[in-house]
Formats: C-alpha cells, sequence, structure tokens
C-alpha cells in the first residue's frame, strides 16, 4: 500500500478554471484539439456517465458548429452527447443506460463538418466496480485513530485509490494493490490543515470525503493532437474527522 499526495496541478487547475474561454470549431482542425474523454460508473446507478471535451492549449474550449457532434457507444448502446457551456467551460455529456459490465468496450466518435478530419475511435474498456461497505456515512473518528475502510468488488487485476479530502484537514490518497479490498488509514495520515481559527466555527472538525476510485486508461484517436480517454468507478462515503 503506497501513500500518494493529491496532485497540487488539480488545485491550480481548478483555481483557473475562471480565465477558461470557449472559441468556435469552425477555424480549427481536428490535428489541434486535445481531448479529454470519460466514462464513470457512479455508485448507486445503472448505468455509465459519459462526457467529452475539446480544448486548444489549457484553458480554451472548442464548441462544435452545425453538422458535428459526439456520441459514446458501448454494451449495445448509443447516445449523442449533449452541450453544455457555463462560466467559458464547454463540456457534452450524457449517459448509457445499463452499460456497467468490467470489460465492455466504450467508443467515443467526433463527426466534424466540412472537410475536417473526424476523430471515431477513442477506446476505453470499463474497470471493475468498487462499493465501499465500511465505515458507515456520518461516522465520527478521531485523527489518533486509525480507519478501517472496507469495500466489495469482482476479482480485478487493477490498483483502488483511496482519497481523502475536507476543509480542516490536508488532502492525501493510498493506492491498494490489485486485489484488495480493505484498507487502513493509520493513525495521524490525516492531518489538520492550518489555519486562522474562525471565531464561533469549530475549524478542528469538519466532514471528510472518502473516495474510492478504480481507473482505466484507453487510446485517443489519432487524429486528435493528444488527450486522454478514461473510464473510472468511483465510492464515496462522508465522514466526520475529529482532533
Amino acid at each position: 500500500m503506497k501513500r500518494i499526495a493529491a496532485p497540487a496541478t488539480v488545485l491550480a487547475f481548478v483555481l483557473v478554471l475562471t480565465g477558461c474561454s470557449t472559441v468556435e470549431s469552425k477555424d480549427i482542425r481536428t490535428s489541434g484539439m486535445t481531448a479529454g474523454m470519460v466514462v464513470t460508473l457512479p455508485e448507486n446507478t445503472d448505468e455509465a456517465d459519459v462526457s467529452a471535451s475539446l480544448r486548444v492549449g489549457t484553458l480554451t474550449f472548442v464548441e462544435l458548429g452545425d453538422g458535428e457532434g459526439i456520441t459514446a457507444s458501448g454494451g449495445g448502446e448509443s447516445a449523442e452527447l449533449k452541450h453544455h457551456r457555463s462560466a467559458g467551460v464547454t463540456s457534452y455529456t450524457n449517459r448509457l443506460d445499463g452499460v456497467t459490465a468490467a470489460g465492455t468496450e466504450i467508443t467515443f466518435s467526433l463527426k466534424r463538418g466540412g472537410d475536417n478530419e473526424s476523430a471515431p475511435q477513442s477506446t476505453v474498456v470499463l474497470p471493475e466496480r468498487v462499493r465501499m461497505v465500511a465505515p458507515a456515512a456520518g461516522t465520527t473518528f478521531s485523527r489518533r485513530k486509525d480507519i478501517t475502510v472496507r469495500f466489495s468488488s469482482e476479482p480485478s487485476q487493477l490498483p483502488t485509490n483511496l482519497g481523502w479530502a475536507g476543509d480542516c484537514v490536508q488532502a492525501g490518497s493510498l493506492e491498494l494493490e490489485p486485489g484488495r479490498t480493505s484498507a487502513i488509514i493509520a493513525r495521524g495520515s490525516i492531518k489538520p490543515v492550518t489555519t486562522t481559527p474562525t471565531p464561533g466555527k469549530n475549524s478542528s472538525q469538519c466532514r471528510v470525503r472518502l473516495t474510492l476510485t478504480r481507473r482505466t486508461e484507453g487510446k485517443v484517436d489519432g487524429a486528435f493532437k493528444d488527450g486522454s480517454v478514461t473510464a473510472e468507478s468511483q465510492s464515496v462515503r462522508d465522514v466526520v474527522s475529529a482532533p
């Protein structure tokens, strides 16, 4: 079991999201786009959430034009991804009902208009699902004691990541070897943040979200400049962290 720190790049990206912008696709070749495609298996639903975004550079998102679109398919189902735009961020999302079996291949297909090259074959396979069975939601834990986390899963050759984050603690995580269905967050591993106390507020105790994640990496269509396509199963529990 390996302990890893939460990546600083994630926080940095969140902080700059308000500086994002969106451009129309008409003057952008597929070979100039970076694709980001994700399949998420929610814990308590019989469906796969699918999402995609296209970027030029880091903070400029691409909005597809007439005759263009992205579809996701797999397990005998297919869905046209729907356009969303907020604070300059453009994305495309939908779901594949009943598609959750491990090993199912999901294909993202970008259709372009005019003489622009389409990208029909970005693929990834679904991982085995994970479901946290302990601790129970709402349980209070002292940071001076161990926390035992147990989860159910089909046999898998994939590692599982156990992460934690909350307002009064430093984010962190453990990487669990394939085959594991339990882990112990050792006492002292969840560390309090150093902040100036807020009058009238207990800043040493807060809700902490425990998140189990199992992820697979797929292959992005060669028509794109670069990018990623991933599939992940997640299970979360909110507990209370106290001194």
